[in-house]
């Protein structure tokens, strides 16, 4: 049985990227002013290293060439203790395993899953997700909290609180369901070849495609316009009171419904050429390209 490996750094390191092919990945915060890390694999395999080169912190499981094909261990951890300060980049891959970060910062998160669970709570400002099948859950803990910071990504009266709001938030899906909560952008981009994609609590400028599947999007906040491709399923759109769109719709065949402009749940039907306003005086362009399937704007 193999020893569980530590790895203490001090240095001054801005990037960590951290990747597995059987481990779990859990990143959490501490009070240490330095980076803890802890393997504690059962097994002789793969094989785990910690590299640091420049300012960036290189973890990573990888198989030699006489035991490549064999099958990691299950139920074991890699362990990333970060400490209480914003990162430039954190990076994470994983064959499988699952992934767990708790409340620590990056100004740049990626994330490339095989399959596996993925429960991230964290704030971070560019955020991309890539996973080919599995489960992703993304939640942004600072949702209800006012910034404190003068350089925020939204102009607000002075009377308004300002929130935390991400430079730009990317969640790519092969298959399997993911789920992002309370993150505000000034862009978003959802593209889900199947399976179900669900965001709640979004702003900022938009672009939806979907192969097949179901996309869910709730905006916080209705301030850019959205670009929907769908070529089957279905894509249903929340938006906040008195929100409104400048509809153009193309393609083969599909169908746009919305309750904007009409007591709430009496939905309208409207297909291939429709082009016009609808709803309420806050107003962006809503431009939908179908082959078929469903796009559902709904009110609040």
């Amino acid at each position: 049985m193999a020893d569980k490996q530590t790895y203490t750094f001090s240095n001054d390191i801005t990037t960590v990227e951290v990747s597995s092919l059987g481990a779990k990945i859990v990143v959490i915060p501490q009070d240490r002013a330095d980076i803890y890390v802890e393997y504690d694999n059962p097994k002789d395999s793969p094989e785990f290293c910690a590299v640091l080169s420049g300012k960036t912190l290189t973890l990573k499981e990888s198989f030699s060439f006489s035991i490549f094909g064999s099958k990691p261990a299950e139920g074991y951890t890699i362990t990333v203790y970060l400490p209480l300060r914003t990162f430039e980049k954190l990076k994470i891959n994983t064959a499988s395993g699952g992934v767990e970060v708790g409340e620590v910062s990056a100004e740049q998160f990626s994330l490339n899953t095989a399959s596996g669970n993925i429960d991230i709570s964290a704030y971070f400002n560019d955020v991309k997700l890539q996973s080919a099948s599995g489960s992703i859950k993304l939640t942004n803990p600072l949702a209800d909290k006012e910034k404190q910071e003068q350089t925020v990504s939204l102009d607000k009266e002075e009377t308004a609180p300002a929130k935390y709001v991400s430079k730009s938030v990317s969640v790519c899906t092969v298959s399997g369901n993911a789920v992002v909560s309370g993150y505000r952008a000034e862009e978003f981009g959802i593209h889900s070849v199947s399976g179900t994609t669900t965001v709640d609590g979004i702003s900022g400028k938009g672009s939806i495609s979907v192969t097949s599947g179901t996309v869910n999007v709730s905006y916080a906040e209705w301030n850019g316009d959205l670009n929907v491709s769908l070529i089957s399923g279905n894509v249903n759109v929340s938006l906040p009171e008195d929100s409104g769109v400048n509809l153009s719709v193309s393609g083969v065949s599909g169908m746009v419904k919305t309750d904007l402009g009409q007591e709430k749940g009496n939905f309208i039907n409207l297909g291939k050429g429709t082009s016009g306003e609808f709803g309420g005086a806050n107003k962006h362009q809503l431009t939908a390209s179908l082959t078929s399937g469903t796009v559902t704007i709904a009110r609040q």
